[in-house]
């Protein structure tokens, strides 16, 4: 597919898509920690037209159940008008500090009080909690306009596509990991990816648009190497650069870094990795799946285990992409690359770090990290 500038559609935030799934299957087993789900939406004639690094946009719906059980703990069951705006319009699985300040005003409780203005306590006490558990803890009886002034409106959310549109012109596929924990006996499920797993059906009008991400490009010369580092769900693009390079007959080298917690639960896309490394079109495939050991191993580790080669990469002119968790992993990479760089180039510390600056520049080290 050409470079051609995915603002083309008329497609946008103020006027989605209604894409509708064609394909939805689980990637992980049943043991494993977090469940990841495949997902394929069909854009029919819509004209939307996307690129490897770009990201899709999504207007979500919450939880039925969840909105009811809200309504029920604020003595509001019978406000349909409400009910439709808290499906729709309000974020209800997020907690932030400034639903506590609003919701403390006209809640009389003493230790919501304390607790709002206590921000240390406010910060534990906040993980692992939704809104609904909020309302548990403190009772109260709002008024709907009392609620909904506590709350915030629903964001769209953007998953990176997996997926080449010179392979599948009239579809787009996402990697949704499945946010879910246990608070108070009930499973919490996030607003996206509880939508995506478990209430999308083929009759559910998907709102859409694409996000354009000209910071996370294939290199124009199809020749060039590239390295890519994305453990988890963070290979979502790189499997739609795979399947971009091998569609075009694009004659660059490809290394992945990838992994998750344990090979036989969360491989991601197992099959088609191991298929495209057998018949050479994926040059390398380095997998770290940190608990099948007693010592934990990530993609940071196998970049040092290859250190000498990776640093070989380089110098012949690879591009470096990193995609993942921007707290822990792609910092960790980061410093991985640093003291590759300084052990195999000989260089201090700062001559390394302009090393991957100038890489920066050039457009030969992306990130793409949330």
């Amino acid at each position: 597919m050409s470079a051609v500038s995915t603002n083309s559609s008329h497609w946008n935030r103020d006027h989605p898509f209604a894409a509708r799934l064609l394909h939805k299957r689980v990637l992980t087993s049943p043991q494993a920690v977090k469940q990841v789900v495949h997902v394929e939406l069909d854009l029919g004639d819509s004209g939307l037209q996307y690129l490897p690094g770009d990201t899709v946009a999504l207007r979500v719906e919450n939880d039925p159940v969840l909105v009811r059980e809200i309504l029920e703990l604020c003595g509001l069951a019978d406000d349909h008008v409400l009910k439709q705006a808290l499906l729709r319009d309000h974020e209800i699985t997020q907690v932030h500090p400034g639903f506590f300040k609003h919701y403390a005003a006209f809640c009389a409780d003493p230790a919501l009080q304390q607790l709002a203005n206590d921000s240390k306590q406010l910060r534990l006490y906040m993980e692992h909690k939704q809104i609904v558990d909020v309302l548990r803890d403190f009772p109260a009886q709002p008024s709907a306009d009392q609620l909904r002034s506590c709350l915030r409106r629903l964001q769209e959310r953007q998953y990176s596509i997996a997926s080449s549109q010179t392979q599948s012109p009239t579809a787009v596929a996402l990697t949704v990991g499945v946010v879910q924990f246990d608070s108070h006996g009930h499973v919490r499920q996030g607003a996206a990816s509880g939508f995506l797993a478990d209430r999308v059906t083929p009759a559910t009008p998907l709102l859409i648009h694409i996000v354009s991400n000209a910071n996370f490009r294939l290199p124009a010369d199809a020749s060039t190497p590239i390295i890519m580092i994305g453990p988890g769900t963070g290979i979502a693009p790189f499997r739609a650069f795979l399947q971009h390079r091998q569609c075009s007959g694009m004659p660059g080298r490809n290394w992945l870094f990838a992994g998750n917690r344990r090979r036989a639960d969360d491989f991601l896309y197992g099959d088609e990795l191991l298929a495209w490394q057998k018949n050479g079109f994926l040059t390398r495939l380095d997998v770290a799946f940190s608990r099948d050991q007693i010592d934990k191993i990530h993609v940071q580790h196998l970049l040092l285990q290859q250190a000498p080669l990776v640093y070989q990469w380089l110098q012949e002119g690879a591009y470096v992409y990193v995609c993942g968790d921007a707290r822990h992993m792609a910092e960790d990479v980061q410093k991985a690359l640093l003291l590759l760089l300084e052990q195999q180039g000989g260089l201090g510390p700062e001559a390394a770090r302009q090393y991957l600056v100038s890489l920066r520049q050039q457009q030969r080290y992306q990130r793409d990290v949330y």
